[in-house]
C-alpha cells in the first residue's frame, strides 16, 4: 500500500509529531549501537579468555611456568595495564604522585636494557609493596614467549625467589648464555632476609653464566645509603663474597605510581560495557582514596569491594580493608599478624607525635627493634623492616609507605589507647576526617562513642564561632548572618546554615555535641521562660550542680545560637534539628543590643534573631565550648 501523501504532509507540518518520530529513530539507533558495543566487548573478552587458555597450554614447558598456577597467570594478566618506570624513588615523598621524574614505559625500557647485554648485565626493579613488581615480570615473560620464535633474540626464564629450592631451578636451566634470568621478590627470599649480601653473592654466582639478570625487590629491603645512592641510574651492592672486595653495579628502575588515565584504563578493562554500574561504583571508591588508588594492589581489590555486601560509606572503611588485605598477604612471613598490626599502629603514634624531635615522620632502622620491645611485640628485626608497611630512604630511615596509612593507623590506635596515655599533638586534616568518620559510623550502627577523654578537640571543628559576650548593632547582626550564611526568615532567607555533625551524649543528663562547631549543648534546657537576669542565674545553678559533669556552662553568643537555626521547619514546626527538645521556642543569648537595654534572642518558632523588646521573656539552652571532653 502506498503511503498517504496527505498523512506525510501532515506529519511534516506538525513539529511535535516530527520530533517524536526523530526521537524514536535516534533511540532505536542508540539501542543498536549499545547492542553492537556489548557484542564487541563480549567478543574481546572471549578472545582474551581463549588467548590465555592457549598461552597456558603453550607455556607449560617454558622455564618459569611450573612456578605459577593457571589462576595466578590469569589474575596477573587478564586486566593488566602496562606501567611506567622512573629514575627517582617515588617513596621519598609523602605523596608519591608529587615526585617529579622522567617516566617511560617499563616494557620499552626493559626491552632496551636487554638489547644491550654488554652494558647492562644486571638490572633491578624497585618498588613499594603492592606496586606490581611480580605482575610486571609475569606479563613481560608472557609477552616474550607469545612472540614468534624468529623474533626472539634470547630465551627468558623466570624464578620466584620466595619458593623452596630456587637455587636448584636456576642451576637446571639450560642454554644459560642465551637466557635472560628474571629473579622475582628478592625481599621474600628467606636467606636474603637473614643476610642479603651473602645471599646476593650466592645468587649472582649461580647466574654468572646467564646472558643477563633482572632482579625485583622492595626498595626498603637494602639498608646502606651507598647501596641506593642519591644519584640516578645505579645501585651498588658491595662485598661480593666473604673476604672479597669490589661491588656489583645494577641499573635501577623504580616502578612509577599509576596515573589517573591508567586507573581509568584498568577500571574499563575490569568492568566492561555491561557492568557500567559497577564501574561507576568503583570510580566512587577510587575517589575516596585517590592517592592510594595509584597502587595496582589497591585496584585489584576493587572488584571485591564493589561486589562486597559491605557499604563503604566512609574512607576509613576502605583503609581498613586495605590494611586487612596487607596482613593477609604477610601471613606466610609473619604468622602473628596481630602483633604486626599492633607494631604498625604503635609506630604510627610514635612517628607522628615525635616528628619534631626526630625532624621528620621517620625512624632509623636501628630503633625499630628496641621500639618493638618497648611495645612488647615479639617480632624479629627483618619482619619489622621487610614485612611492615614501611619504606626505607637512602639514609636508612623508615617511614610509612604512604602518609595517609600512618594517619589512619594513628587515629585507630589513639582511640584504643588508655586516655591518660594518649599523646597531645595537633592533628592533620585527614586525621580529623578519620576521627569524624569514626564517630559518624558509631552513630550509624547505634554503637556507643569511643572514650573521648584526653582528646584535644581544638582545631578539629569546621567553624570557629565567637564565644565572648559582645554588644551588637542591628547592622552588625545582619552582617553576621551573611558572614556565616545563617538562615533568617526576613534578613537572610537564602541562608543555608551550617552542616552539622551532631552526636547525642550522656544517659541521665542529655547533651548534644556538634563536631561542626565544637559546641556542646543542652538537649533540652529550661522548661519555663524567664527574664535575662534570671537566665544568667539559672545557668549559674547548672554550674553549681555540675550539669552532665561540667562546670563551665554559659549562655550562647548570637553566632552560637544562630548556628542551630535550620533553613526549614521540622515536624514540630521549629527551625531546629529534631534532636533538640521542642519546648524551647526561643532562647536567650549573652549578647546585648548596642545602645539599647535589651539582649539578643533567637526564635526557632519564627526562624529569626531579634532583640528582646519583642519578648521580654525567653528560655535557656546552655552551651559550653568543648575543647575537650574532660570534666
Amino acid at each position: 500500500m502506498q503511503p498517504d501523501s496527505t498523512t506525510i504532509s501532515a506529519i511534516l507540518t506538525d513539529p511535535l509529531k516530527l520530533v517524536q518520530i526523530i526521537g524514536g529513530i535516534v533511540a532505536i539507533i542508540a539501542g543498536l549501537v549499545a547492542i553492537i558495543a556489548g557484542i564487541l566487548g563480549l567478543i574481546r573478552r572471549l578472545k582474551r579468555w581463549c588467548q590465555i587458555r592457549r598461552e597456558q597450554r603453550r607455556l607449560l614447558h617454558r622455564p618459569g611456568a611450573e612456578f605459577y598456577t593457571p589462576e595466578e597467570i590469569i589474575f596477573n594478566s587478564q586486566y593488566y595495564v602496562r606501567p611506567f618506570c622512573q629514575d627517582v624513588d617515588p617513596s621519598q615523598e609523602a605523596e608519591i604522585r608529587l615526585v617529579h621524574a622522567v617516566q617511560a614505559d617499563l616494557f620499552d625500557k626493559v626491552d632496551y636494557l636487554l638489547a644491550h647485554p654488554e652494558k647492562y648485565k644486571y638490572s633491578i626493579v624497585l618498588a613499594d609493596s603492592g606496586m606490581g613488581k611480580t605482575a610486571f615480570l609475569i606479563n613481560y615473560w608472557l609477552r616474550h614467549w607469545r612472540d614468534k620464535p624468529g623474533r626472539r633474540r634470547f630465551k627468558l626464564a623466570l624464578v620466584p625467589l620466595g619458593m623452596e629450592k630456587a637455587d636448584n631451578h636456576i642451576q637446571n636451566i639450560s642454554d644459560k648464555s642465551n637466557t635472560v634470568l628474571f629473579l622475582d621478590a628478592f625481599d621474600e627470599d628467606a636467606r636474603a632476609i637473614q643476610n642479603y649480601r651473602q645471599r646476593l653473592a650466592r645468587l649472582l654466582k649461580l647466574s654468572e653464566d646467564f646472558r643477563q639478570v633482572l632482579l625485583t625487590s622492595r626498595t626498603q629491603f637494602f639498608l646502606r645509603e651507598e647501596e641506593i645512592p642519591r644519584e640516578t641510574g645505579i645501585i651498588r651492592i658491595s662485598s661480593k663474597g666473604l673476604g672479597e672486595s669490589g661491588e656489583w653495579l645494577f641499573y635501577k628502575l623504580y616502578l612509577a605510581p599509576f596515573s589517573d588515565a591508567q586507573v581509568e584504563q584498568y577500571l574499563k578493562l575490569r568492568f566492561t560495557f555491561f557492568r557500567r554500574k559497577q564501574r561507576t561504583k568503583a570510580r566512587e571508591l577510587v575517589r575516596k582514596i585517590p592517592l592510594l588508588s595509584v597502587r595496582p594492589m589497591i585496584l585489584t581489590h576493587i572488584q571485591d569491594l564493589v561486589q562486597s555486601e559491605k557499604e563503604f560509606k566512609y574512607a576509613f572503611q576502605l583503609y581498613e580493608e586495605m590494611v586487612t588485605a596487607w596482613l593477609e598477604r604477610e601471613k606466610p612471613f609473619v604468622k602473628d599478624t596481630v602483633a604486626l598490626r599492633k607494631f604498625s599502629e604503635c609506630l604510627a603514634i610514635d612517628l607522628y607525635s615525635q616528628k619534631n624531635q626526630r625532624g621528620a615522620e621517620r625512624v632509623h632502622y636501628s630503633e625499630l627493634l628496641p621500639l618493638a620491645r618497648d611495645y612488647k611485640i615479639p617480632l624479629e628485626d627483618w619482619q619489622l623492616r621487610g614485612r611492615s608497611l614501611l619504606n626505607r630512604d637512602v639514609a636508612g630511615n623508615y617511614k610509612f609507605a604512604h602518609r595517609s596509612i600512618m594517619e589512619y593507623l594513628f587515629v585507630k590506635r589513639f582511640l584504643e589507647t588508655e586516655p591518660n596515655l594518649r599523646p597531645k599533638t595537633d592533628w592533620t586534616d585527614l586525621m580529623k576526617n578519620f576521627f569524624v568518620e569514626t564517630l559518624q559510623y558509631c552513630q550509624d550502627i547505634n554503637q556507643g562513642l569511643p572514650n573521648l577523654s584526653h582528646v584535644d578537640l581544638s582545631g578539629i571543628f569546621h567553624s570557629q564561632l565567637r564565644a565572648n559576650r559582645k554588644k551588637l548593632t542591628q547592622d552588625e547582626g545582619r552582617r553576621m548572618l551573611i558572614k556565616y550564611d545563617f538562615y533568617d526568615k526576613y534578613e537572610n532567607k537564602a541562608g543555608k546554615g551550617i552542616k552539622h555533625l551532631y552526636f547525642q551524649i550522656g544517659q541521665k543528663d542529655e547533651i548534644i555535641f556538634d563536631l561542626s562547631t565544637g559546641l556542646m549543648w543542652q538537649q533540652s534546657g529550661s522548661l519555663d521562660s524567664m527574664t535575662y537576669d534570671a537566665a544568667k542565674e539559672w545557668v549559674e545553678g547548672l554550674n553549681e550542680k555540675g550539669y552532665a559533669g561540667y562546670h563551665d556552662w554559659r549562655l550562647p553568643t548570637l553566632e552560637e545560637a544562630m548556628s542551630l537555626m535550620e533553613p526549614t521547619k521540622n515536624k514540630a514546626g521549629l527551625y531546629i534539628d529534631l534532636l533538640f527538645d521542642s519546648r524551647q521556642h526561643w532562647i536567650w543569648t549573652v549578647d546585648i543590643v548596642s545602645g539599647q537595654p535589651w539582649a539578643w534572642v533567637v526564635s526557632f518558632g519564627s526562624g529569626r534573631c531579634l532583640d528582646a523588646r519583642f519578648y521580654g521573656y525567653g528560655c535557656v539552652r546552655a552551651v559550653r565550648s568543648a575543647q575537650s571532653f574532660e570534666k
